[in-house]
Order: C-alpha cells, then sequence, then structure tokens
C-alpha cells in the first residue's frame, strides 16, 4: 500500500551524485533546483499540461518565483526520493511543490515554485480564459510542503548595492525557451559572493523572483546588498533592468 506522503504526487528516486555536491559533499542549491525543474515537467506532463501540450497553444510554461528551504545537508551518494505535485491556482501563479525525502521519508528540502504561462510569439503571458480550459486549477493534493507561496523579493531600503560582477549568457547557461534557464542565476549569485560565505556556511534558505528574460549574449550584472536582518539579497540587471532577485540565508 503506498504511503500517505506519496499519495496524489509524483515521485522519483535518485541518489545524490558527486556533480550536485559542494566541498562539504553536501547537496547544492542548483543540483535541487535541476531536480525541482525536472520533476516540475514530469508532473506537468502526467497532467496532460506539459510544453507539449501548451506549445499546440504556441505557450509554454516559465518559472516565475521559487522558494527552497533545506531542512538539514542532503549528503553525498545518499538515497532520497523526490516529490511534486500541482496545488492549484492562486491569482496569476500556477503554484507547485516539491519535497526531498530521506530514506526515513522524512522531509529534507521543501520547496514551493510560482509558475505563469507565456505565449511564445508575443513573450507575453497568456490569457487567463485561455489558460482554464489546458490546466486544471484545482490542487493534485491538499499538502502543502511550503504553505506560504513563494514571496516578493526586494532591495533593502537604505542599504546601498554594490556591483559584484558580471555574467554573459553563453551556450550552456541557454534552455529551449530561448533565454537563460531559471537555475543559472543562483549558479551565478553563489559564484559571485564572497568565497569565505559560500564555502564555509551553509545555505539554510533562498527565495528569488525572475522578472524579466536574459537572451543569448547579453550581459547581466550582479549587485548584492546585505540586509538588516542578515540576509544576502543578489540583483542581476540587463540595460538598468530587473532580470532577477535572490534572498539568500546561510547559517
Amino acid at each position: 500500500m503506498q504511503p500517505d506522503y506519496l499519495r496524489d504526487k509524483i515521485s522519483e528516486d535518485t541518489v545524490v551524485a558527486c556533480y550536485m555536491t559542494d566541498r562539504h559533499r553536501h547537496l547544492r542549491a542548483d543540483a535541487f533546483l535541476n531536480l525541482a525543474q525536472h520533476m516540475a515537467v514530469i508532473g506537468a506532463d502526467t497532467l496532460h499540461f506539459g510544453d507539449d501540450q501548451l506549445g499546440k497553444h504556441g505557450c509554454v510554461w516559465v518559472l516565475a518565483r521559487q522558494h527552497l528551504r533545506f531542512e538539514r545537508p542532503v549528503l553525498h551518494k545518499e538515497p532520497v526520493k523526490m516529490l511534486t505535485w500541482h496545488k492549484g491556482l492562486d491569482g496569476l501563479f500556477f503554484l507547485r511543490d516539491y519535497q526531498l525525502l530521506d530514506a526515513d521519508g522524512k522531509p529534507a528540502v521543501n520547496s514551493t515554485s510560482s509558475w505563469v504561462i507565456m505565449n511564445i510569439a508575443e513573450r507575453r503571458l497568456a490569457r487567463a480564459d485561455f489558460l482554464s480550459e489546458i490546466v486544471s486549477t484545482d490542487p493534485q493534493s491538499p499538502d502543502h510542503a511550503i504553505a506560504e507561496p513563494a514571496a516578493k523579493v526586494t532591495m533593502p531600503r537604505g542599504t546601498p548595492a554594490e556591483r559584484i560582477g558580471a555574467r554573459i549568457v553563453r551556450y550552456s547557461d541557454v534552455d529551449y525557451n530561448q533565454h537563460a534557464n531559471n537555475v543559472r542565476y543562483t549558479v551565478w549569485a553563489m559564484d559571485a559572493l564572497p568565497e569565505e560565505l559560500v564555502y564555509d556556511k551553509f545555505l539554510k534558505e533562498l527565495t528569488i523572483n525572475f522578472n524579466k528574460e536574459a537572451l543569448p549574449g547579453e550581459t547581466v550584472e550582479l549587485y548584492h546588498a546585505l540586509s538588516p536582518d542578515g540576509s544576502h539579497i543578489v540583483e542581476g540587471r540587463v540595460e538598468g533592468h530587473q532580470v532577477f532577485i535572490e534572498k539568500l540565508i546561510f547559517e
């Protein structure tokens, strides 16, 4: 009999590989985000509203926001189970949650994400009335990995942002939507932050907002500010326009 925590969810077993870990042999945040992206595709396809189905209508899924929280470090070679489920519509956003479970079925990572559907030709959000004909607004499961949807992130007031680097969108950054893949922004943020922070501290939590596409050949300038609460804010801009903004909490 299927355990309750698997009911009405999509799941996949895996093992934490060496290329997914940091110098401490802990699962990196971007590796989890790649797993989440993979599971989102499987989850949407299973419910018959994946990109293949949306593509027939000239549309594609685009991630707008994501929040993830490590409940503990996840170790190299650790066997884990990745879960995902569709949580229906919340205002403009379709919600999808994820959990990474350990061998005992306990959550090691919890995450929630907010998605929109983009018209490929117009590069704009698709009409709401059109979407209801394709994507269910009912939740696949009543459960929550994180109850609150991913929050809006802003630069702290009164704190100057320091330019900490820049990245040109290259071949390895671009996905089939013809823009920088959402996971790359977290990679860029972690690469640009001080080594003593990212090497010596544990990234406990992050929230990221995706506000504009970054296209092949564009230069994304990276800015950093430290919030009064101790969290780190990294913002990416293209020609002065915000592409993404991310809040990272280390401990």
